[in-house]
């Protein structure tokens, strides 16, 4: 039995439509066995050529956890690779291998496909009013924190 989404709660109906985001994300990137967060690392390295696992991870407001399994389990793929920093040894820097760097344009045309299915119907308007809802949303969050 289906519920009316207008008795869900405005944070609930947003849980509901970002799993339905990630869902059509997820079955896009699976020919790369990639995820959203890990396609998200991709086109944030492609961006910046190089970073350090925090910086990434303070870039894409992922935790320390999260972060290092995606980043182990890319490595093991073969789409990034770490590398020392040469100003600090300590520091690892990562970077897109080849492999990587060849599904950066895959990674847009899906990132674009779904923002497509995502905004259908409305105006531009109306998008851009959504996009600086969201960055108040996130603003309001970030004061929090």
């Amino acid at each position: 039995m289906q519920c009316d989404l207008n008795d869900i709660p405005d944070l609930g109906l947003l849980g509901i439509v970002m799993h339905r985001v990630m869902n059509r994300a997820k079955s896009r990137y699976q020919e790369f066995d990639l995820n959203w967060s890990q396609a998200s690392i991709l086109f944030t390295l492609y961006k910046r050529s190089s970073m350090s696992q925090k910086e990434l991870a303070s870039s894409l407001n992922m935790t320390p956890p999260s972060i290092t399994s995606a980043i182990q389990k890319m490595e093991r793929g073969g789409y990034i690779k770490r590398s020392p920093d040469k100003a600090d040894q300590r520091v690892m820097r990562l970077e897109l291998t080849e492999k990587g760097a060849s599904c950066i344009q895959t990674v847009k045309d899906v990132a674009e496909q779904i923002r497509e299915q995502v905004f259908r119907g409305m105006s531009p308007e109306e998008v851009m009013l959504f996009r600086r809802l969201l960055l108040q949303i996130n603003a309001n969050l970030e004061k929090e924190e």
